[in-house]
């Protein structure tokens, strides 16, 4: 493996790999750009499987159970997700997920999927000792990523029957199969709609037990069902709209400046190049090392609609294009969530532990981070999924 990396896949030796890498001859085929790997066909197997469990209201245990228009399912998510296809195909406008990260440890792994829903229960319901069904998860076993690719493929195939045309899913994983995980959701909901990998402030300490780098970032990727998804744009805040003044009264309120400048030269863009007069002195300008960044048609619009600025004392050759607050768009959410701006794992575990009274769950997501995602892709009308419900952040943050 430390000559050869190449040819070593999950423990097992790929002597094709190996033989190209050694130069021999291998027999030529058909080769295609994708994702394969050992069990994908009875990924699709299982997606095509009819459920053989069914929704079964428990009153008992419920909170206005004829008025809510809240769910809470208990299930085999698998199974949860077909039932779900006939009411709700079409018609989730954001789902999020928090899946486990594939650590090795605490991890269930079905090991028969045409197990009912009622012994899926039983067995997840117990703890190790009284029985726990677990098909453990260990680099030594060879099938390490194999296993975890195999357990979210066939949810996230169902899950995207599930979303509205407008619809996105996000999901929440750290490094250990972020790679993995863009390529199962390039395959099933098309590269061209994947919208963002958002790099969240999980913490925001050094940590001096790792021989290698602190981890202060986990990631949160977008995928959208089609190009009809739009991300929400953000309100502006103050500190966005201080870059606008008005120096010289304009009526239309504050204003920016932006460059007439184009970043191509003459030479480049010969179509925007002419001269510009200034009107209060007549000085006569051409474009030297760049061209203008408008037509000739547009500048004199600009000049008429009193949209041009030639400094405090109007003297400037070359003019800035004044960009209106007033009609400034909203603003575009970024890729990157410090911990003041979406929480961090250590007030998500402060926030359950007030709840629950004491630890249940580690690591536990913060609401605040999952309110973030629903600012961005949700709105109030939307219906809002969680097939990896865990502590309960999403419906605490909804």
């Amino acid at each position: 493996k430390a000559i050869f990396p190449e040819a070593v896949t999950e423990g097992n030796v790929d002597f094709e790999n190996l033989k190209r890498s050694l130069g021999e001859s291998v027999e030529a085929g058909i080769e295609r750009y994708g994702m394969n790997w050992a069990g994908k066909s009875d990924c699709f197997r299982i997606i095509q499987q009819p459920s053989v469990g069914s929704l079964k209201p428990v009153r008992g245990e419920s909170v206005n159970f004829d008025e809510t228009e809240n769910l809470f399912i208990e299930g085999d998510n698998l199974e949860v997700l077909k039932l779900l296809q006939k009411s709700y195909y079409g018609k989730i406008k954001m789902i999020y997920i928090d899946p486990p990260y594939n650590t090795g440890n605490d991890f269930i792994y079905p090991d028969n999927y045409t197990e009912n829903l009622d012994t899926y229960l039983k067995y997840t319901g117990q703890v190790d000792d009284e029985g726990r069904k677990y098909s453990t998860n260990t680099e030594a076993e060879g099938r390490f990523h194999t296993k975890w690719i195999n357990m979210m493929y066939p949810r996230l195939y169902l899950a995207r029957n599930l979303l509205r045309d407008d619809g996105a899913i996000v999901i929440s994983i750290d490094d250990g199969e972020i790679s993995n995980l863009i390529k199962i959701c390039d395959e099933i909901y098309g590269e061209e709609n994947f919208k963002a990998d958002i790099s969240w402030q999980k913490r925001y300490t050094r940590s001096n037990n790792t021989i290698d780098f602190t981890t202060v970032v986990e990631h949160v990727i977008v995928y959208a069902k089609s190009g009809l998804f739009n991300v929400n744009l953000l309100e502006r805040t103050q500190e966005a709209d201080s870059r606008y003044s008005n120096p010289d009264n304009d009526k239309k309120g504050p204003w920016k400046g932006a460059s007439f400048l184009n970043p191509a030269t003459p030479e480049q863009r010969p179509n925007l190049c002419y001269p510009i007069i200034n009107p209060n002195t007549d000085d006569v300008t051409y474009p030297t090392t760049n061209a203008w960044r408008r037509s000739k048609a547009e500048y004199n619009k600009l000049l008429s609609e009193n949209r041009l600025y030639w400094g405090i004392d109007g003297t400037q050759n070359v003019p800035s294009i004044k960009m209106y607050l007033s009609e400034a768009r909203n603003l575009t959410p970024i890729n990157f969530w410090g911990h003041e701006y979406a929480g961090n794992t250590d007030d998500g575990t402060k926030e359950l532990n007030n709840l629950m009274g004491t630890k249940v769950f580690d690591n536990p997501k913060p609401s605040l981070l999952v309110k973030r995602v629903l600012e961005h892709v949700s709105n109030s009308e939307s219906i809002i999924l969680d097939f990896f419900s865990g502590s309960g952040t999403t419906a605490h943050a909804i």
